[in-house]
């Protein structure tokens, strides 16, 4: 089940989900890098991305980060074609379509996220999460920058530093990216969140 399946998500189109694996198997050979090669540069266990590359695994962002860093493209760049002879927008750079979010799994515990920004390479990121119930976030980006969202439904609790807070629909937050930091969904029913980041990967927390 997708996150606009989920009880109270209004949504007028559903936004289309993309193959990570396969976007990311062609800009890795069009770099020339074996799996072996980009994965001891990212950190990241060449199991785990002939996994992502063979659709049988689905990456968390501290995961893409890692990768794409090595590979020197945008986060962005993992959601998008730019051969699929589609037409460019104007205001790509500057505007993201209700009905043209990347819409994406992460990890093995059913969350999903819907891209907001705008296609290129931006220092801010922000996102729609889905958090089924009972599922808790991991392989989060630890770094300089900061980190804010939103509780657009459900019922969300949130952990900086061990202080664990409790937060309601139409609940905010932000603190320093740098402190160790998960969400949980502990209810019954799903969890919809804006998700806002400014942040250079460091390292991954798991």
């Amino acid at each position: 089940m997708s996150d606009t399946d989920q009880p109270g998500h209004v949504s007028e189109k559903a936004p289309a989900e993309v193959s990570v694996g396969r976007r990311l198997r062609r800009m890795r050979k069009n770099q020339g890098l074996t799996v072996a090669a980009l994965g001891e540069q990212a950190a990241v266990s060449a199991g785990m991305i002939s996994q992502i590359e063979r659709g049988l695994s689905n990456p968390s962002i501290g995961t893409l980060e890692r990768l794409r860093v090595v590979l020197g493209i945008p986060l962005t760049a993992f959601f998008e074609d730019r051969d699929d002879g589609a037409p460019a927008t104007p205001v790509a750079d500057l505007v993201r379509r209700a009905d043209q979010r990347p819409f994406f799994q992460v990890g093995g515990n059913g969350m999903s996220k819907e891209l907001l920004s705008p296609s290129g390479d931006h220092d801010l990121q922000f996102m729609i999460i889905c958090v089924p119930p009972h599922t808790r976030s991991h392989d989060v980006m630890i770094g300089p920058g900061e980190k804010a969202g939103l509780v657009l439904e459900g019922r969300l609790t949130l952990t900086v530093d061990e202080r664990a807070t409790v937060l309601e629909a139409g609940d905010s937050f932000q603190f320093d990216s740098r402190k160790a930091h998960s969400v949980a969904n502990e209810s019954d029913e799903s969890v919809r969140l804006l998700w806002i980041m400014h942040t250079k990967p460091q390292r991954a927390q798991f």
